[in-house]
């Protein structure tokens, strides 16, 4: 399914990788989490509500790289009149935005990934804040919206909580391939490869059993 895996997938290997990029970012993020969940647990979803710097580096993420650069295509079934443009029915509608998310009347430095532009700020996924729309708007905004947003929050919160993210030996963030390839998704050309070291107490690293119940 392209909306439950690729679009979640890919928004998240652009986090770290930008995050990788940007490592006072990363230092910053890693703080917030020792500090709201410390180091005897994982990550749970009740505590996304209060990584609000995490929220902001995941605002960052769709803002600079929309899963759907284009959104799903829209059709009016009749014809309107919109600004002072006629449009005709059965007009097949794309909105750009990737462009949106990169114009500079909108933001400042807007091909600079800087999550500290989200920090404070009421700016949210909705649809309402039109500068801001990786899941589109109005009835048409994505149904898979919530379920996008909060495994994207949760896959970086316990990537950056549980790990220490490097890149491999002779490689540098300076060096880094940032090219995407455009189409219905952006992904990264080039795959990012990481080395993942561990940074909690080793037995939060085993799954948990699971039992089933009985009568």
């Amino acid at each position: 399914m392209l909306a439950g895996t690729d679009t979640t997938a890919t928004t998240t290997e652009w986090a770290i990788a930008e995050l990788l990029k940007h490592p006072q970012f990363a230092q910053k993020a890693q703080e917030e989490l020792d500090d709201v969940v410390g180091f005897e647990r994982v990550v749970h979803e009740s505590d996304i509500p209060q990584l609000k710097y995490l929220q902001a580096i995941v605002k960052e993420t769709f803002r600079l790289h929309p899963p759907t650069p284009l959104l799903l295509p829209h059709e009016n079934i009749e014809g309107r009149e919109v600004g002072g443009y006629y449009i005709p029915p059965k007009t097949l509608l794309y909105v750009n935005v990737w462009a949106i998310h990169r114009d500079s009347s909108i933001y400042e430095n807007p091909l600079e990934f800087n999550p500290e532009r989200f920090v404070g700020s009421n700016i949210d996924f909705k649809g309402k804040d039109f500068q801001l729309l990786p899941f589109g708007s109005g009835r048409r905004v994505c149904p898979g919206f919530p379920f996008g947003l909060i495994t994207v929050q949760m896959e970086l919160a316990r990537f950056l909580h549980s790990f220490t993210l490097r890149l491999p030996k002779g490689e540098s963030s300076q060096d880094m391939d940032m090219t995407e390839i455009f189409g219905i998704t952006t992904p990264k050309a080039i795959p990012l490869h990481v080395v993942a070291t561990a940074r909690l107490p080793l037995h939060l690293y085993v799954a948990p059993q699971f039992t089933t119940c009985g009568n």
